[in-house]
Parts: structure tokens; C-alpha cells; sequence
């Protein structure tokens, strides 16, 4: 399986009948994510005050889906003083390049070119996907959780941040047409917003908070909760337990 990077841009490359995050996405991809996603900024912020509670003494922390690692760098700066280890993984390969151009002179900081499948958690007590779930196939997403919390440090955390959907026709119409005027207002035309639709179909695939939810406590994270909500935008926590 094919999983690429954290979250959704507009461009050129919306020719493409379906959505890559590969060739030229990165080029202006910081740009268009903070004009694409609403509270974009306010969630890496959030991320960097949650890791207070989470980055420990040795331990590693990791972010799936890094894309151009803003966030890894973020996370690695405010812990400096600290001998953790942090790791931003991305599967498109300009995406690594770039990630690891913003984090040269971080000895603490290692970009990774892999699938999140993959991905070796062992020792981590702290994990970011952030924008990065909502592109994996809805029946793949509970065994890379578990995975997660089998091999995360008890006590340690996940933060997840994804697009999510309503149970309810009317308010998830009411939700679309309030993130069509965002977008608008952030200089997008009507024909780049729908053509952005449609390459998204089949790639991207949001669940409702609920199922977010029942996702991390099965997945082991019994103590989760919403943390953040904006439009259809939602962050959640979920820490492993002690025991």
C-alpha cells in the first residue's frame, strides 16, 4: 500500500485525475496546506504543547507523513534540551529531500524514506499523524493503530488530526458549503475547489468522529478524547496506558 504525505495542497497538478503528493506537490506545498487546511498553524502549536507531556528522557518521537517536516523541526526545537530522538517518515521522495533541507544542523533528527506500514515504533512516546490516517484505506487504519500502541512506551501518546465527516446529511452539507467559502476567501477559484474534489475521490476518506474514536480505543488507546475541532477538522488524543 501506498500512503504519502500528511495533508492536502491545490496546483497545477490538479490536472491529475487522482491525487499523488509526488513530482511537483512539494514545491509549493507550506503555502498551499496552511491556505488549503482551516487552523493549520493553531494544530502544530497545540502538537508542540502536548508534547510537553510526552517526550521523555531517551525516548523517540516520530511524526508519519511529515512531508517537509515543519512540524518535525518544531517538535525537535522545543525539546532541544532533551535526549530524545525525533523521526519525520514520508514514502514521496522530494517530500524527503525537503524535509531533510529544513532539518540539517538537528543532530536529533532523522527523515526517513518508508511506508508507514513499516515503520519500527519500538521505544516511541510520542506519535503525530496529522493529516495522515484519512488517506489510508478505512480497513488498514486499526491494525497500524495497534501496531502503534503494542509498540509504543505505556504512557505515551498519539495525536491524530484528520478531515472528519457527520453522521448527519444536512449539517455535513452545511460543513462543505462553510469550507468551500473558506477556501474561496483564501484566493482558491470554484474551478480549482471542484477539480480538487474530484482527484480526492477514492483517496481520501474521512470517518466520523465517533469512529475515530472507537478506532483508538480498540486500537489500545483507552484514554482518548477530542482535542481540537474547527468546520469538519478534528484532533484527538490518545494515550496508551500505564498498565
Amino acid at each position: 500500500m501506498t500512503v504519502t504525505a500528511s495533508t492536502v495542497v491545490d496546483g497545477p497538478f490538479l490536472s491529475r485525475l487522482r491525487w499523488s503528493f509526488g513530482g511537483e506537490t512539494v514545491d509549493d506545498f507550506d503555502e498551499h496546506v496552511h491556505r488549503s487546511v482551516p487552523g493549520y498553524r493553531e494544530g502544530h502549536n497545540i502538537i508542540a504543547q502536548l508534547s510537553d507531556f510526552f517526550v521523555w528522557e531517551g525516548s523517540r518521537v516520530i511524526e508519519v507523513g511529515c512531508s517537509t517536516a515543519t512540524l518535525t523541526r518544531l517538535l525537535a526545537e522545543r525539546h532541544a534540551s532533551t535526549n530524545a530522538t525525533f523521526h519525520g517518515v514520508d514514502i514521496e521522495p522530494r517530500m524527503v529531500d525537503q524535509a531533510r533541507k529544513r532539518c540539517s544542523g538537528l543532530s536529533s533528527v532523522n527523515i526517513e524514506l518508508a511506508d508507514a506500514q513499516r515503520i519500527d515504533f519500538t521505544g516511541s512516546s510520542f506519535v503525530v499523524m496529522y493529516y495522515t490516517l484519512q488517506f489510508f484505506p478505512p480497513d488498514h487504519r486499526l491494525a497500524l493503530l495497534q501496531r502503534i500502541c503494542t509498540e509504543m512506551r505505556p504512557g505515551g501518546a498519539l495525536v491524530l488530526f484528520e478531515k472528519t465527516r457527520t453522521p448527519d446529511a444536512r449539517l455535513q452539507d452545511l460543513l462543505n458549503q462553510m469550507y468551500e467559502d473558506f477556501k474561496l476567501q483564501a484566493g482558491f477559484s470554484a474551478d480549482e475547489i471542484l477539480k480538487k474534489s474530484h482527484c480526492l475521490r477514492g483517496v481520501l476518506e474521512p470517518l466520523t468522529t465517533a469512529l475515530n474514536l472507537q478506532l483508538l480505543n480498540t486500537a489500545g488507546f483507552i484514554d482518548s478524547w477530542p482535542i481540537y475541532k474547527y468546520l469538519a477538522f478534528e484532533g484527538f488524543l490518545g494515550v496508551k496506558p500505564l498498565f
